[in-house]
């Protein structure tokens, strides 16, 4: 995800209860962290369907097991440190476990994914990843670079450490352990300017 500065207007810090409240009647989307709201932008047409094409080959992976994937749409809580993002993409196996009745803040992802940009990286794999790794039903987080073919796959082992695996290049594909599956690095970058086949603007 993209992120502009804090919304103006607003004060320095609010409640959790303020944020849902002002998240409620907002057309955007909104991420509570430390007490201060951050307004989430768009990104390129590259992260665009970056996050597309992920949705759809994950869906289709995991289309006969009890899993759901959640867009970018699906509220996200850490527990333990009250932040509410909206990551790209989430995966629940079994039974979805959300904060209300209104079903909208998800509590217990078993994967989640960033597509990374210039201007979150840095975010999406310190705080944002600090973060996700307080919450138990997390065992895997995925980063998706647009800059090129390249995905880090961080997974939680037996001994209760994470490990990373790297896969690069467009001829390369992702296996993904807790869920026993793989997909291949060109299906999430099919149309991109990263995609060998797509063609390039003439200058």
């Amino acid at each position: 995800m993209q992120y502009a500065y804090s919304l103006p207007k607003l004060p320095p810090r609010v409640t959790e209860e303020e944020y849902e409240a002002i998240l409620e009647k907002s057309v955007e989307k909104l991420e509570f962290r430390n007490g201060q709201i951050v307004m989430m932008a768009g990104g390129t047409d590259t992260h665009s369907l970056v996050k597309g094409n992920l949705i759809y080959a994950l869906k289709g992976a995991l289309s006969k097991r009890p899993c759901r994937v959640y867009d970018s749409d699906m509220k996200v809580k850490v527990e333990a440190s009250g932040l509410n993002t909206f990551p790209d993409a989430s995966i629940v196996c079994g039974q979805p476990k959300f904060n209300s009745d209104k079903r909208i803040t998800l509590l217990n992802p078993g994967a989640i994914f960033e597509v990374l940009s210039e201007g979150t990286e840095a975010y999406d794999r310190g705080e944002k990843f600090w973060n996700y790794r307080h919450m138990p039903s997390l065992k895997t987080f995925v980063l998706i670079s647009t800059a090129q073919a390249r995905v880090e796959v961080f997974e939680l082992g037996a001994d209760e450490q994470w490990q990373l695996t790297t896969f690069d290049g467009f001829d390369a594909c992702l296996r993904l352990k807790h869920y026993d599956i793989e997909l291949p690095l060109s299906s999430l970058y099919e149309k991109t300017d990263l995609d060998p086949a797509t063609p390039k603007e003439e200058v």
